[in-house]
């Protein structure tokens, strides 16, 4: 566990769930994606969340109240000399990606840049716009291979993976609410109150898993993925006093997005 915790500190966790969900929606939409278009996938996500960290832990004044700002003071120059260097590897691994990846995916990468350069004025609507960037980075490399148009099923699976990413980070935020407060870091819960989170978590997590009971003549396997993924997040919202020690809430919202991998086997 505290191996595992350093991986989810430098977000090599949400790197591999991000390939693991690509790879699920493969399989649903029955395409077969680019293995150098999930290796991008994989260092894009891992550049985005680095950059957005280490911005974070540079605008921190004082000594960060997070084991991962803390982190990211500490090693500062060393991480963005290696986030310096994925980058360089990432755009040469670029050009081997299909056209039409290539043509998506640099589309997506300038509304995530522009996303993090106004990410301070969005206030409350931050995890919003995370959830839906990270579903569309997702989706990338199995929608550009798709021949024929989404099923109306298929966009309701979408849906439902969209809404299972706003859990995950309005529940992020609900346990980061004190730290959030302390360093005038704005989010849902800062502007709305940790009760109102609370509430719209636990609606949210029911939607979803009664829409996947009613998925289950669509694909049983699919429904069962989402059913689970979402009883998780609600477990880690019901025990939040157990989790809050070493952020094990962070692991194990994480971990999350590695259920899928169930599917695939």
């Amino acid at each position: 566990m505290n191996v595992y915790q350093y991986v989810n500190i430098l977000s090599l966790d949400v790197a591999a769930g991000a390939v693991i969900c690509s790879l699920f929606f493969a399989r649903i939409f029955h395409v077969v994606v680019s293995p150098y278009g999930l290796a991008a996938l994989a260092l894009t996500v891992w550049v985005i969340y680095t950059i957005d960290h280490l911005r974070d832990a540079k605008t921190i004044k004082t000594v960060a109240s997070t084991d991962r700002h803390r982190f990211h003071q500490k090693y500062f120059r060393l991480i963005l000399a290696i986030l310096c260097f994925v980058i360089a590897v990432n755009f040469i691994l670029i050009w081997f990606v299909p056209q039409r990846v290539l043509i998506v995916g640099l589309a997506l990468w300038v509304i995530v840049m522009v996303y993090l350069v106004f990410q301070r004025y969005l206030k409350f609507l931050k995890e919003f716009f995370v959830a839906l960037l990270y579903t569309a980075g997702i989706l990338l490399p199995s929608f550009s291979a798709m021949t024929l148009n989404p099923h109306t099923v298929h966009w309701v699976l979408i849906g439902k993976f969209f809404i299972t990413a706003l859990m995950n980070l309005l529940l992020f935020s609900l346990f980061d609410c004190k730290e959030d407060q302390d360093q005038n870091q704005h989010s849902f819960v800062t502007w709305f109150g940790p009760a109102s989170t609370r509430t719209g978590i636990l609606l949210l997590g029911l939607v979803n898993i009664l829409s996947g009971i009613g998925l289950w003549s669509f694909d049983p396997g699919a429904a069962l993925i989402f059913i689970s993924m979402n009883m998780m997040l609600l477990a880690i919202l019901f025990f939040q006093k157990h989790l809050m020690s070493d952020n094990r809430y962070r692991i194990f919202g994480d971990a999350v997005f590695f259920v899928p991998l169930l599917y695939l086997l």
